[in-house]
């Protein structure tokens, strides 16, 4: 009941702060799915991505019912005991949508969609890959270098952050009116192409994790460009010291890992 409370409370202030929100009354939200390939399987389980599954969520696009789909590939951390190797991204807008994002699509439907052998492959999806985990985030705030970019990023740095119940609004805070304009100001001298904040739908004390920052970028060696951290930190934040920043930002939260993801395909 307190987790519950908590985030109805922390929803509504969202929607009075974020001049996002107030340009879209529809908050957008982040259907993420983690896969681990079948052994063996992989290239096969790829194939059923791009080439079905990617046709059906076109359609679903073309109905309304999405916003976009992404197909991700984990790069770090690596090894055979990493719980998930590949990540599927969809965005809806509003809750009803969320409630069904598949709408009114029935098989019959799919059916017109694909070809025999591609609505084989489909319907023998369950063989390929091992759904580990499906969890939904709420887009919180986002920044991007350039607003009109009609391509996703390459690569994403996902770090994924606990935060106390009792820090809700100090971590949003932190990272909206701190860390924020640093991350806009950095833009301006290449390097990270966008930034976003989102926060995990249903989640509990026991939840490794309840929000989610991600540094987008659009090259490999981008992630590598350096900015004058002093120097901007003196701009967006005058007479503030690099310890007292960090601070902030360690005080509001913990960050438990990252995770390197690199774009694989997309529809939108």
């Amino acid at each position: 009941m307190k987790n519950a409370k908590h985030y109805v409370l922390f929803v509504a202030l969202l929607l009075s702060n974020l001049s996002l929100l107030a340009q879209n009354p529809e908050p957008s939200f982040f259907i993420v799915e983690t896969m681990k390939a079948t052994p063996g399987k992989e290239a096969e389980y790829l194939k059923a991505e791009r080439e079905v599954w990617k046709r059906i969520h076109q359609e679903r696009i073309k109905l309304g019912l999405i916003t976009s789909w992404s197909l991700y590939a984990v790069r770090m951390p690596s090894g055979t005991d990493r719980p998930y190797d590949y990540v599927t991204v969809t965005v809806v807008q509003g809750w009803k949508k969320l409630e069904n994002p598949y709408g009114n699509l029935l098989a019959s439907d799919v059916e017109k969609l694909l070809t025999k052998e591609q609505l084989a492959i489909a319907n023998e999806t369950g063989k390929l890959r091992n759904l580990t985990q499906s969890n939904v985030f709420y887009g919180v705030d986002f920044v991007a270098a350039d607003p009109k970019a009609t391509t996703f990023a390459k690569y994403q740095m996902i770090n994924f952050m606990k935060v106390k119940d009792e820090k809700a609004e100090e971590y949003y805070n932190m990272e909206t009116k701190l860390v924020k304009p640093m991350h806009v100001e950095m833009m301006k001298t290449g390097g990270r192409s966008a930034w976003g904040l989102y926060s995990r739908v249903l989640g509990g004390e026991g939840q490794p994790f309840n929000y989610v920052t991600s540094d987008f970028y659009n090259k490999w060696e981008d992630m590598a460009v350096a900015s004058d951290f002093q120097k901007i930190l003196a701009k967006v934040h005058p007479g503030m010291t690099s310890k007292a920043y960090e601070k902030k930002i360690f005080d509001a939260r913990s960050m438990v890992s990252q995770e390197l993801w690199e774009l694989l395909d997309s529809a939108r």
